[in-house]
């Protein structure tokens, strides 16, 4: 296997040795993959480079643990270098990552350029495609990269997660991005009309799914493992702990039911995942004598995940802003009837009255109201369960996603090294 580059204990070698560890020893293995007519080439341009900050496990939440997946599954049909802020190996040989944290703890943004003005330009002739994600409200954008990969006549792609959708400053120079990318990728029809609309590109639209996994336990043992009470009517809300996901207004809406009316209905809430608003929350609640009513697990590992949607009832996503809620296509895949803010995004997953209830954002009293109204009438529960159970398969979309990259990369690559060709025909663009 080839191993990323590790952290130097002498900074003063670090500039010098970046991307030394990186070179390939088993580059005639790595170096072949299947092009997007099936056929096995072993030479040209053929990695795929990944730009993330963060990645799974070393950071938990929606986009780290979906890069995971990403790199995973792409890695079958390409080799693949992941660039990020994390120490942590894949098992696949065909995946190398490089860890770019800088090791003082500052001055990251210095040693993200100095990573990734390194590797590309070493391997530049081995690079077929970089992918970028991208948000319009980032200070730091990749426009590095941009300059690099015109430079070496590299395609790159930018991949657009954000719901934000903030306005870009400078405008004029995200517009230039755009224009030179290969493509664009928008996650829901909502970002890409939007960046359409702001730069006059075509945004193709490919929606995030990740791969589900399935409980080895029944119902009962998962909430005996987990510290559930038994007969309890549960409801879910998982996700990072940040205001722009609402947990806020949720603990506003269990403020206004109050202990007695949760107790005398047995709703027990779990809040499964980690971040700055978790112990403030906490204090809410126990402040507000329910603390035997809700639970905060914290971070829990992904692999774990899915046994929280097997052992509850009810699945609420109070978000304020969405990209592609991958957490609510795991809740409705599993039948977990939703209570969700009436959003674009959230209200093109849930159907109000078929698969779930919607409520106006950020209002904490129609949500308290949706949640007595699941506690009192059990059979609106099963009515709204039937109906997510009925369109699950409509989330069970990972392969499908996956092979739509396949193709698109795979497509990108062998034009850019056709270009390149007739470019040099004598060399044969070497």
């Amino acid at each position: 296997m080839v191993s990323g580059v590790r952290r130097p204990s002498r900074p003063s070698t670090l500039i010098a040795g970046l991307g030394r560890a990186q070179q390939p020893n088993v580059a005639n293995r790595e170096a072949a993959h299947v092009n997007p007519e099936g056929a096995t080439r072993r030479h040209g341009r053929n990695w795929i480079v990944l730009l993330t900050n963060v990645l799974y496990p070393c950071h938990t939440g929606g986009i780290e643990i979906f890069h995971y997946y990403f790199a995973k599954t792409l890695s079958k049909h390409f080799p693949l270098a992941v660039l990020a802020e994390c120490d942590r190996r894949f098992p696949e040989f065909r995946i190398r990552v490089r860890d770019i944290r800088s090791p003082f703890g500052r001055l990251q943004t210095v040693f993200t350029l100095a990573h990734h003005v390194d590797f590309i330009r070493r391997n530049r002739d081995r690079i077929g495609l970089i992918h970028i994600p991208y948000s319009s409200g980032h200070l730091f954008q990749y426009y590095h990269v941009m300059a690099l990969a015109r430079r070496y006549g590299i395609p790159y792609v930018l991949r657009i997660s954000s719901g934000h959708m903030l306005p870009a400053k400078p405008d004029w120079l995200h517009k230039v991005y755009f224009r030179h990318a290969a493509a664009r990728i928008g996650v829901s029809d909502m970002i890409s009309d939007e960046y359409m609309r702001r730069y006059g590109y075509p945004v193709e639209t490919i929606h995030s799914y990740l791969p589900f996994l399935r409980p080895k336990h029944s119902r009962a043992e998962l909430r005996a493992l987990r510290h559930v009470p038994p007969d309890d009517l549960v409801f879910l809300c998982l996700g990072t702990v940040k205001t722009f996901k609402g947990p806020d207004v949720l603990v506003a809406a269990l403020e206004r039911l109050g202990a007695e009316f949760m107790r005398q209905h047995r709703i027990y809430v779990l809040f499964v995942g980690d971040g700055g608003l978790l112990e403030p929350l906490r204090g809410r609640i126990t402040d507000s004598g329910l603390a035997d009513r809700v639970q905060f697990t914290g971070k829990v590992p992904h692999e774990r995940v899915h046994e929280y949607y097997a052992l509850s009832d009810v699945f609420i996503i109070p978000s304020l802003a969405e990209a592609r809620p991958l957490a609510l296509s795991e809740a409705l895949f599993n039948g977990l009837p939703a209570i969700g803010s009436d959003i674009t995004v959230i209200s093109g997953m849930i159907e109000n009255g078929r698969n779930g209830l919607l409520f106006p954002k950020g209002n904490a009293e129609a949500l308290a109201k949706h949640i007595r109204c699941m506690a009192e009438t059990g059979d609106l529960r099963e009515r709204l369960a039937a109906g997510a159970v009925s369109g699950r398969l409509r989330y069970d979309q990972f392969a499908s996603m996956m092979e739509r990259y396949r193709a698109l990369y795979g497509q990108l690559i062998a034009d850019a090294e056709m270009h390149i060709r007739r470019r040099n025909p004598k060399n044969g663009g070497a």
